[in-house]
């Protein structure tokens, strides 16, 4: 699983379905790179896309109970990696790495 891959998937269990121009949004993608994204989840058989009852030319893209087992598997190794990159910092440190990452984010949101 790529790294968008992993964070499609991540908002979408824990958002349930959305659009795939909300899920283009919330990964600061270009449409043509969401399709892509979205064409190699669909192979894989980790989400499914439906047109939006709302709005036929929208289409809603939702995770199936297959990538759970997935998801099980990377957040193990994704665990092991951040307990061994955050190893020997205190939570002070965390907390003021975390603080700053999210600036860097918001103002990277800012200048979109």
């Amino acid at each position: 699983m790529t790294a968008e891959q992993w964070g499609a998937v991540l908002i979408l269990l824990n958002g349930g379905a959305i659009t795939q121009g909300q899920l283009g949004e919330k990964l600061c993608l270009e449409k043509s790179s969401v399709s892509r994204l979205l064409e190699g989840l669909e192979r894989r058989d980790w989400i499914v896309r439906t047109k939006n009852p709302k709005d036929s030319r929208q289409k809603l893209v939702t995770p199936t109970p297959k990538v759970l087992e997935t998801v099980e598997h990377c957040s193990s190794i994704a665990r092991a990696i951040l307990k061994e990159a955050c190893h020997g910092m205190t939570e002070e440190d965390l907390l003021i790495c975390q603080s700053a990452l999210l600036r860097i984010i918001s103002n990277l949101n800012e200048g979109a």
